[in-house]
């Protein structure tokens, strides 16, 4: 009997899993960074990323430096609504590798 209720949750949670990845895919940020735009989902996908011509003008360093200042916000906004969701899904119980 045990083991039958361990698989139901096992089934449940997955599931929620599934749920979970769709709707992070579903969250679309768009980010702007120093004229940069990005646009992200939840699930830290980038989609699409926009670079305004004045930066093109500046030099090399510059322009790589701010490109992944941009990623960087991002990513981080990205993971922190991924953090977020997963605390809805577990309870704020931590699942190790969950996020």
């Amino acid at each position: 009997m045990e083991l039958f209720k361990m698989v139901k949750e096992a089934m449940t949670m997955r599931s929620k899993l599934s749920e979970m990845d769709k709707k992070l895919k579903s969250q679309i940020m768009d980010v702007e960074y120093e004229g940069i735009k990005i646009q992200v989902n939840a699930k830290n996908e980038f989609l699409s990323l926009n670079i305004p011509e004045s930066l093109l003008h500046e030099k090399k360093d510059k322009i790589e430096k701010t490109i992944l200042s941009a990623f960087e916000e991002a990513g981080q906004k990205a993971q922190n609504v991924m953090a977020e969701e997963a605390k809805k899904l577990t309870g704020e119980i931590e699942i190790p590798g969950l996020l």
